[in-house]
């Protein structure tokens, strides 16, 4: 499962790709002898700004992994899973009052308010309780807040 992961890629590392190319091609032509004078520098600065933008958008997406893997090496895994066009993998690691957390780190990413409501979604439909055994129950025993209506 690990090995699809790695070509799965999100449309800041493509669009990036594609802006630095572009960028590249630009200046390339720009500096053909082909173009006018009045447009050679409009082609440079148009090149040199979509490069930069491709590359900033790979930049971000390669620091958003980073930090994805960080999260990754923190806890214990405990399996993966598919769920409504997102790749889930599943980690329990220490919390801050000696209490275990559980986490989903999600393929395309989510912000933590949606993983939380993502995990409530799971508890409620029984599916922790059929991926992972005795799991539901200590989540709704140390996050019983989050279930509360």
């Amino acid at each position: 499962m690990r090995q699809s992961e790695d070509f799965q890629t999100t449309w800041e590392v493509r669009v990036g790709i594609c802006l630095s190319v572009v960028g590249i091609v630009l200046i390339g032509v720009g500096g053909s002898e082909m173009i006018d004078d009045r447009i050679r520098p409009a082609m440079y600065a148009a090149g040199f700004i979509a490069f930069l933008a491709g590359a900033f958008l790979i930049w971000r997406d390669l620091a958003a992994s980073e930090t994805y893997s960080l999260a990754r090496s923190e806890g214990k895994f405990l399996g993966e899973f598919r769920l409504n066009s997102y790749f889930f993998e599943a980690y329990e690691r220490d919390g801050e009052n000696g209490s275990k957390q559980f986490r989903l780190l999600s393929w395309p990413k989510m912000d933590p308010a949606r993983e939380a409501a993502c995990i409530r979604y799971l508890v409620n439909e029984g599916l922790i309780e059929e991926l992972w055994p005795r799991m539901s129950g200590k989540i709704k025993e140390e996050a019983g807040w989050a279930f509360r209506r």
